[in-house]
């Protein structure tokens, strides 16, 4: 069943995605096993809530809908033998709508007239958008907490292998244009750790100063499995570690592969993405928070060895979806080209893939050990 899941939806059968969060809430939640029996049940992401909560109408679209694992990117409808499986009644999904449809009207409760809502598109596809990468082989890397790196695929269905995802990157003019995606668990929030929880850092934004005050990492890398490796691994049961530490091994050298191992996923997953596409991403537009970091932009187009263009705006996740608003409203007619900040690459290939190479040492590793035991029992 696996299989045919990934065939029709283009994911690998993972607690990641939606589908499977409702099937567990319908068998272990009360409150949630009930209104299924009773047929009041709505299961939906989070647009799909705050559009019932705006407008009363329980709506979503394509490319939200597409992350849940039970929309048929083939057909556009959910797919009938998947939520079978899961134990989903269909009748208790959202509408799927185009991005830019009218899915109602709200006040907020403190304008004086109701004002449409013609704009809903999931974060990271948002961004794809506002990156302008609206034609084919176009990509971007979105970093946050986690982060997505998205292709624009074009208005043909791809075939993902090599640990890349297909979606849906939105419904615009009454078509659909699809992508090829990887998601990363921990990026962002891997320098988020080292400040918050093991105090090596006291601000984030001295993670990429700290860095170049050594020449490399000293041979350690930092593979942060804390939650399982998203793509193109999927694998829920690895655990995070330092690997490489010597008797010489500083502090700065285990900030610096903290940092690097944010350039090193997000290459796994551009690898995924090439693997799955009939021409490879050379150029890579970014934006996010951690986009500040010239350290960590200037190793990443080096460990790529592809050009980046960093987005002068920081927050793109929420212009996207504006404009795809706008213009549906007929406010605008294109999206506002702005400035961007280009990065080349310069390392040496030898050292390029040397480094890689110890990158995926280390991940073989961490991947070959056992979850540790928890409350008795392994995970």
């Amino acid at each position: 069943m696996s299989e045919t899941i990934q065939q029709k939806t283009g994911m690998p059968l993972s607690p990641f995605f939606s589908g499977a969060k409702f099937s567990w809430m319908i068998r272990n939640v009360n409150e949630v096993t009930a209104a299924n029996k009773a047929g009041t049940l709505c299961c939906g992401t989070i647009d799909s809530w705050l559009i019932f909560k705006l407008t009363g109408n329980f709506k979503t679209d394509y490319s939200n809908a597409s992350r849940t694992q039970l929309l048929n990117l083939q057909s556009l409808v959910w797919d009938r033998s998947i939520t079978n499986a899961f134990g989903i009644n269909p009748a208790s999904l959202a509408e799927i709508c185009m991005s830019d449809s009218h899915f109602g009207e709200t006040d907020l409760g403190i304008l004086p007239s109701p004002v449409p809502i013609h704009g809903v598109m999931g974060d990271s596809h948002s961004a794809l958008l506002a990156n302008d990468c609206r034609k084919p082989f176009m990509a971007k890397a979105t970093y946050g907490t986690g982060s997505s790196i998205m292709m624009n695929a074009g208005t043909t269905c791809p075939t993902p292998t090599g640990g890349a995802v297909a979606s849906i990157a939105w419904g615009l003019n009454n078509k659909v244009d699809y992508v090829l995606e990887g998601n990363i668990n921990y990026t962002g929030a891997v320098i988020k750790w080292l400040v918050d929880d093991i105090e090596l850092l006291d601000s984030p934004k001295n993670a990429g100063i700290i860095s170049q005050t050594v020449d490399d990492t000293g041979g350690v890398y930092l593979v942060p499995a804390f939650t399982g490796l998203g793509a193109p691994y999927f694998n829920n049961n690895a655990r995070a570690a330092f690997l490489g530490m010597n008797s010489a091994t500083k502090k700065a050298h285990l900030i610096r592969a903290a940092e690097e191992c944010i350039a090193y996923q997000i290459r796994d997953a551009v690898e995924a993405i090439n693997s799955s596409s009939k021409k490879p991403i050379s150029l890579l537009r970014v934006d996010g928070g951690p986009t500040k970091d010239s350290f960590l932009m200037g190793f990443q187009s080096d460990i790529l060895n592809i050009p980046m263009e960093v987005s002068v705006i920081e927050e793109l996740s929420g212009m996207g979806v504006a404009f795809c608003a706008a213009i549906a409203m007929g406010l605008c007619q294109e999206l506002p080209i702005r400035p961007k900040q280009k990065i080349e690459p310069s390392m040496l290939a030898t050292i390029r893939e040397n480094l890689y190479k110890g990158w995926k040492n280390a991940v073989a590793t961490i991947c070959a050990q056992r979850a540790p035991a928890v409350n008795g029992s392994e995970a």
